[in-house]
C-alpha cells in the first residue's frame, strides 16, 4: 500500500512539473448559423392502437428474496473491534448522545404497548428529547433487546453510532438476537468509517513548487496512507456481515474511499502550475489515471452497499443519497441518477390516521420489516406511508400472494417503480409492469395506472441494476427506450391529464439511452420529443423540456457537422 502511493504521489507531480508532453490546444467550435436553425416542428405522428403499444414483451422478472433466517448469537463471542489508527475519536456532539439520560419508561410490557410508546417518541420533534424517550425504551419488555439502542444510533448523527453502540456491545443485553447483533456491529463501523478521509493536512501560501512538493510526499502522503489502510481494515470487517449490516458498511466504505480520492485532487498546485492550463491538465490527467483504482474500490464498495439496501426495500436514507451523489460526481458518464428526472404523477399527501400507519412512514425501512407484521403492507393506508421510507423485503414477500385493491395495486406499483428509478432494478420495473396489466377484473383502470404502466415498458430492458449500469459500455447496452406505450398515452385522443408527463418522460429515456455516436437524427427526435412535452406542461416542467431541446439541438448541430 505504501510503495502505491508513494509511486502515485512521485509520478504524478514528477511527470507534471516536468511539463513532458505538450497537450494539444483545445478544440474550437466552429461558429452556427444565425438562430436556432430550426424549421416549424412537424407534428409528431400518431400513437400505435393501444393494444400494441402496452403489448408486454419477453418473460417479466420476479425478485429474489433471501431468506431471513435468526442469526445465532453467543454473549460471550461479541466483538468491539478496536478503531484502526488514523480513525478520528466521534467528535464532541456525540457526548450528548452517549451520556444521555433516559426519559421515564413508559407502560410498554407487552408488544401493543412497546409499539405505541416508540409511536410517541419518534414524534417528538426535538432530537434531544426524542433521543431521551428512546433510550427509556431500552427497558421496553415489549421491544426486543439492543433494538432501541440501533434506532437512536439511526437518528444519530453519523460520526456518533459507536459511541452508542461500543457500550451495549461490550455488555450484551440478555435476549439479543444475533441478526441485531450484527446491526449493531455494522453501525459501529459504518460510524468510524463516517469520519475517515474528512479532515486532511492543509498548506498555507504560497504554493512554489519545493514547498507543495515537500507537502505532498510529506503530510499529504503520511495521511492518505494512514486513511487508506484504515478504510481498507473497516471495510474488510463488513464484507462478512449479512443484508442490512452488510449494506450501511459498505455504502460508507465506498463513500470513504471516494472522499480519499477528491481530498488528493483538491490538494494545492504549485503557483506556475495552476496559472498555466495545459500544465494542469497533464497533471490532473496523470492523477485521475493513478487514482483510478481507488476510485473503482470505493465505486464498487458503494455499489454493493447500495445492492444490499436495495434488498432491504430502502426508498429515503441520507446514505443512499449521500452514496449516489459520490458516484454521479466522480462518474459523471454514467450517472446513477440519471433517472430522478422522471416526471410522475403526484402521489396523494401522507396522511396516516392510526398507530400503524405512522409507525410505516416514520420508521427505518429496516426496522419497520422487524415491527410491523408483513400482511400491513396490503392496507392501502399503510403501503401508502411505507412509500415516505421502504418497502420493507418482509413486506414484498408477503404482498406476493396478497389479494390487492386497485388502490393498493396502483401504490405498490409506484413503490416498484421508485425503487427501480433509485437503484436502477430491472426486476422493479417487471414487477411494476406485472402490477400495472393484472388489472383486477371488472375495475377501469385508472390514467395515472395508465401512465404508470406506460413509464414501467419505456424502462424495461435495462441492466439489473446500478453495478451493471455503471459498468456497461456503450451506453446503447442500457436496453431502453421501448417509447410506444408512453407515445400513446402523451399522443391519444381524447388527452389523458398525464400526456405532458408522458411525453417528457418518453423524451428523457430516449435521451439517456442515446447509443454511442448516435447521429444528428437521433438528436433531433430527441429534441422534438422535448418540445413535443413542452407544449403539453408548464411551469418548470415546461422549462426543463425547453432547456433539454435546446441542448439536443446544439448535439444535433454538432453530430451533422
Amino acid at each position: 500500500m505504501r510503495s502505491i502511493l508513494r509511486s502515485m504521489f512521485t509520478a504524478a507531480m514528477g511527470l507534471s512539473l516536468a511539463a513532458c508532453a505538450a497537450a494539444p490546444p483545445p478544440a474550437t467550435r466552429a461558429p452556427g448559423p444565425p438562430g436556432d436553425g430550426r424549421a416549424a416542428p412537424a407534428p409528431p405522428p400518431p400513437p400505435l392502437p393501444e393494444e400494441q403499444a402496452f403489448a408486454v414483451h419477453g418473460p417479466l422478472k420476479d425478485e429474489w428474496l433471501p431468506m431471513l433466517k435468526p442469526a445465532p448469537f453467543d454473549p460471550k463471542s461479541a466483538l468491539v473491534p478496536s478503531s484502526p489508527i488514523g480513525v478520528p475519536a466521534p467528535p464532541a456532539a456525540c457526548d450528548a448522545f452517549a451520556r444521555r439520560a433516559a426519559a421515564p419508561a413508559p407502560a410498554c410490557g407487552d408488544a401493543q404497548g412497546a409499539l405505541a410508546a416508540l409511536d410517541a417518541a419518534l414524534a417528538e420533534g426535538d432530537p434531544a428529547r426524542r433521543d431521551a424517550r428512546l433510550a427509556g425504551l431500552e427497558a421496553c419488555a415489549g421491544l426486543e433487546a439492543g433494538l432501541a439502542r440501533a434506532l437512536r444510533v439511526e437518528l444519530a448523527p453519523a460520526a456518533c453510532g459507536d459511541a452508542l453502540t461500543a457500550p451495549l456491545l461490550e455488555a450484551p443485553p440478555a435476549g439479543l438476537r444475533g441478526d441485531l447483533y450484527q446491526v449493531l456491529l455494522g453501525q459501529t463501523l459504518a460510524a468510524r468509517l463516517a469520519r475517515t478521509a474528512i479532515e486532511p493536512p492543509t498548506l498555507r501560501p504560497p504554493y512554489d513548487v519545493q514547498r507543495v512538493v515537500a507537502f505532498t510526499k510529506g503530510p499529504l502522503f503520511a495521511w492518505v496512507t494512514e486513511q487508506a489502510r484504515a478504510i481498507e481494515d473497516l471495510g474488510r470487517l463488513g464484507v462478512a456481515l449479512p443484508f442490512y449490516a452488510k449494506g450501511i458498511v459498505a455504502v460508507e466504505a465506498g463513500r470513504a474511499d471516494m472522499r480519499l480520492v477528491e481530498a488528493v485532487r483538491s490538494a494545492p498546485l504549485p503557483d506556475a502550475m495552476r496559472k498555466d492550463a495545459e500544465l494542469g491538465n497533464v497533471y490532473y490527467g496523470e492523477l485521475d489515471q493513478l487514482l483510478e483504482p481507488w476510485k473503482q474500490r470505493g465505486r464498487d464498495a458503494a455499489l454493493v452497499g447500495l445492492r444490499e439496501l436495495s434488498s432491504v426495500g430502502v426508498l429515503r436514507d441520507a446514505r443512499v443519497e449521500g452514496a449516489r451523489a459520490m458516484l454521479s460526481r466522480l462518474y459523471g458518464g454514467r450517472r446513477v441518477d440519471a433517472l430522478d428526472a422522471l416526471a410522475l404523477p403526484e402521489l396523494p399527501p401522507a396522511a396516516p390516521s392510526s398507530l400503524e400507519e405512522r409507525l410505516a412512514g416514520a420508521l427505518p425501512t429496516y426496522y419497520a420489516g422487524r415491527l410491523l407484521p408483513p400482511e400491513a403492507a396490503a392496507r392501502p393506508g399503510t403501503l401508502r406511508m411505507f412509500l415516505e421510507r421502504g418497502v420493507p423485503l418482509p413486506h414484498r414477500a408477503a404482498l406476493r400472494a396478497a389479494e390487492l385493491s386497485p388502490e393498493a395495486r396502483l401504490l405498490y406499483a409506484r413503490a416498484r417503480l421508485e425503487l427501480g428509478r433509485l437503484y436502477w432494478r430491472a426486476v422493479d420495473f417487471d414487477q411494476a409492469t406485472a402490477l400495472l396489466t393484472a388489472w383486477p377484473e371488472g375495475a377501469a383502470r385508472p390514467a395515472e395506472a395508465t401512465m404508470l404502466l406506460a413509464l414501467a415498458l419505456g424502462l424495461r430492458n435495462g441492466p439489473e441494476d446500478a453495478a451493471l449500469m455503471m459498468r456497461r459500455a456503450p451506453l446503447a447496452g442500457l436496453g431502453l427506450g421501448e417509447l410506444a406505450a408512453l407515445d400513446w398515452v402523451a399522443r391519444a385522443k381524447p388527452a389523458s391529464p398525464y400526456a405532458g408527463l408522458a411525453a417528457y418522460d418518453a423524451a428523457l429515456i430516449k435521451q439517456i439511452a442515446a447509443p454511442q455516436g448516435a447521429d444528428a437524427g437521433y438528436w433531433s427526435d430527441v429534441a422534438a420529443r422535448f418540445r413535443e412535452a413542452q407544449a403539453l406542461l408548464s411551469g418548470p416542467l415546461a422549462r426543463a423540456a425547453e432547456e433539454r431541446a435546446r441542448a439536443a439541438d446544439e448535439i444535433a448541430r454538432a453530430a451533422a457537422r
